[in-house]
C-alpha cells in the first residue's frame, strides 16, 4: 500500500481552468471587439443588478472598461464604455 501511496502523493497538481458563464463569456466577446483585443484577456466582473433581475457587468480590456447589462434572457441590452480613473 505505501508505493501506491507515494504514488498518489507524488502527482501534479490539476491546471486551475477558469469557467465563464453565457453572460460573462458574451460581455467578454463584446469587450474584446470594442478594444482590438483577445477575449482571453477580458476580465468579467458582476457589479450590480436591476430591479428586473438583469446584472451588470464590468469588463475590462487593458485600459478600457465597459459596462454590460445582460437581461434574465441572455440577451446584453446595453453595452458602453466606461471613463478609466487614473
Amino acid at each position: 500500500a505505501l508505493p501506491l501511496l507515494v504514488a498518489a502523493c507524488a502527482r501534479e497538481p490539476e491546471p486551475e481552468v477558469l469557467v465563464v458563464a453565457g453572460p460573462e463569456l458574451a460581455c467578454a466577446e463584446r469587450a474584446a471587439i470594442a478594444s482590438g483585443l483577445d477575449a482571453s484577456v477580458v476580465s468579467v466582473t458582476p457589479t450590480a443588478s436591476t430591479k428586473t433581475g438583469a446584472t451588470i457587468y464590468t469588463a475590462t480590456a487593458g485600459d478600457a472598461a465597459y459596462n454590460c447589462v445582460v437581461e434574465v434572457d441572455g440577451t446584453i441590452s446595453s453595452f458602453t464604455a466606461m471613463a478609466m480613473m487614473q
